[in-house]
């Protein structure tokens, strides 16, 4: 699938397949996590348009917002406490997964033009977040430029595992396609120095040998203890074969001649 930028159309389309698009109108984005970079979003700068996750707006520092996306399911947001604080919000639109009576002004996230136009990889919210300023992006140009608050992930969680690369991914796209890309802190995109380039130690490397020579010094033992294994198995077949047949013998029942002779039926 080409990312090449899209000249922006007089009129993007405003329903595809009786679908209500969601577009970015501003050439500037910013998108909101809850992670403490989010106070430093551009609050006041008004060439900024603002997406954040609707947790967002139960923070101090949070100060507006053009659209607030729940995209959780109904198990979620239908405590009692969550449906009263989205209804409570008005300073935006809210985006949900469709359009719920007990959430008037909720509208649906247009998925099945996400989900059909680019890859159905999404492990958080940000990501179809992301998704939708990209499909934005290349079919009307806006934004150009994409700014993250708040989204850092870098706690050491099984999540995280899964959300950093899902979100590095659609980043990745976006730069491809031609837009900037600016991410306020975390982990995200970051790496703390260029491997081979840069903070090389001596030290590492020698301690990295050590390492794979016993890690392959410990395959060695492995597979002498398992032939050892198999000996000893074998060794232990042939005691109870024995004891079998002493068994036998003192019973009267096997002696050397009937061994003999049954030998000497074979050849």
């Amino acid at each position: 699938m080409s990312d090449e930028k899209i000249m922006e159309p007089a009129a993007p389309p405003e329903e595809v397949n009786g679908e209500k698009q969601i577009y970015c109108t501003k050439g500037q984005l910013a998108i909101l996590g809850t992670a403490p970079t989010m106070a430093a979003a551009p609050w006041d700068d008004e060439d900024y348009e603002i997406w954040g996750v609707a947790q967002c707006a139960t923070f101090p520092a949070f100060k507006r917002a053009e659209i607030l996306f729940e995209l959780h399911t109904r198990d979620y947001w239908s405590d009692p406490n969550v449906t009263k604080r989205l209804n409570a919000w008005n300073g935006g639109r809210l985006v949900m997964q469709q359009h719920y009576e007990e959430i008037p002004r909720s509208e649906a996230f247009p998925s099945e033009t996400i989900l059909s136009s680019y890859r159905k990889y999404h492990r958080t919210s940000i990501t179809y977040m992301l998704a939708l300023a990209y499909h934005s992006f290349k079919l009307t140009g806006k934004p150009w430029h994409l700014a993250m608050f708040g989204v850092h992930m870098e706690d050491i969680r099984e999540e995280y595992a899964e959300q950093r690369p899902c979100c590095e991914y659609w980043l990745g796209r976006m730069e491809d396609a031609g837009m900037d890309i600016y991410i306020s802190g975390g982990a995200i995109l970051a790496a703390p120095f260029l491997y081979g380039y840069e903070k090389y130690n001596p030290l590492i490397w020698k301690l990295r040998q050590r390492l794979d020579g016993l890690r392959a010094g410990g395959k060695v033992r492995e597979e002498e203890v398992h032939k050892a294994e198999l000996t000893l198995h074998e060794q232990i077949g042939a005691v109870n074969e024995i004891e079998y047949m002493l068994r036998l013998a003192q019973r009267g029942e096997l002696s050397l001649e009937a061994i003999e002779a049954e030998k000497n039926k074979e050849t």
